[in-house]
């Protein structure tokens, strides 16, 4: 009976559990420096280059980490990356539009090509097409501000 127990015990062929427990210790320990030098290039670029571009003042090193910090929460997510950036259908997320149906839908019909006319449509057309809008929404009673 007691040798069913140290067959089972996570401690038999070169004891896998000590080197699981080191992998991941030194990996926190080369994310923790990763954050720390990364901290220390936003420190260096911070204070070379807004404080003559944009007259702001100059940060100390936990003020730039605390950046780094921010940053990776307010935009980089838990850094699980599950599938394609591009969603389901291989279009950018701010592309696609689902109706109260869940209908998927694109708010820009047409290849991205076509995107190479907008300005000359926003001149031609664009500005009177959107007054005539803004007139109608207005005189339905659906506009929020006056002119």
């Amino acid at each position: 009976m007691e040798h069913e127990f140290e067959h089972h015990s996570p401690h038999f062929h070169g004891q896998p559990v000590l080197r699981i427990v080191g992998l991941v210790i030194a990996g926190v320990a080369f994310a923790v420096l990763f954050a720390l030098l990364f901290g220390w290039l936003v420190f260096l670029l911070w204070n070379w280059l807004m404080p003559v571009l944009f007259g702001l003042k100059a940060i100390t090193y936990w003020q730039a980490f605390g950046i780094v910090l921010l940053a990776k929460l307010l935009f980089g997510g838990n850094g699980m990356h599950h599938g394609s950036h591009h969603g389901r259908h291989g279009g950018p997320r701010w592309l696609r539009h689902r109706d109260f149906h869940g209908n998927e839908d694109w708010r820009v019909n047409g290849s991205y090509r076509d995107w190479r006319y907008f300005d000359q449509y926003w001149k031609d057309e664009g500005k009177t097409a959107f007054e005539a809008y803004v007139d109608k929404m207005q005189k339905e009673g659906n506009g929020r501000t006056q002119r």
